[in-house]
């Protein structure tokens, strides 16, 4: 995985498939992969209650993430709540969003995430099961606020979002209810 991310670090173009709250059902996350095809790298916002290596391995992917609130029981407990990751050369900062109360508002996790250390182009969380895509500017910076919504198959799932960078070019997709489709 290291000389993975090292490769995708300064990659030209990354294509990257961010989900949450997939609690254990990786049928949701398989049905996403079919729409977009494989992508460089998975991120996980934890609520996975999998293994990472075992998705990974089941999804032919690689996997990176975060713990989530129903992770800490189980062999992800090693995970981190929050993670920096460099991709194509912008800072994503990822965490599952349930230590930043984000279902009672965002101003915490901004709070931390566009500040030193982890100056963030992308903040990505999960928590909520709500999708949602924001753009804010500080300091001049663009900063990505994004939420995948639930890769659970269920009622509204599964749910993602697909992030292209290519060229200096930033393309973010909302993944809809593919069950609808």
């Amino acid at each position: 995985m290291d000389a993975q991310l090292n490769h995708l670090k300064n990659a030209s173009a990354v294509r990257l498939l961010v989900v949450s709250d997939s609690h254990g059902r990786l049928d949701g996350i398989t049905s996403l992969i079919q729409h977009t095809g494989l992508p460089d790298l998975l991120l996980h916002l934890g609520d996975h209650q999998n293994p990472l290596e075992e998705i990974a391995r089941e999804l032919d992917c690689p996997v990176l993430g975060v713990a989530g609130n129903c992770d800490h029981w189980q062999p992800a407990a090693n995970l981190p709540d929050n993670r920096l990751v460099i991709l194509a050369g912008r800072r994503f900062f990822l965490t599952h969003g349930h230590r930043y109360q984000v279902k009672s508002g965002l101003d915490s996790l901004l709070q931390t995430a566009i500040q030193d250390p982890w100056r963030a182009d992308f903040i990505l969380f999960g928590h909520t099961h709500q999708q949602w895509i924001r753009q804010l500017v500080q300091e001049d910076r663009k900063i990505f606020v994004l939420n995948p919504g639930s890769a659970y198959p269920g009622r509204v799932g599964p749910q993602g979002i697909w992030i292209d960078i290519s060229a200096g070019k930033i393309r973010i997709d909302l993944l809809p209810d593919l069950q609808g489709s």
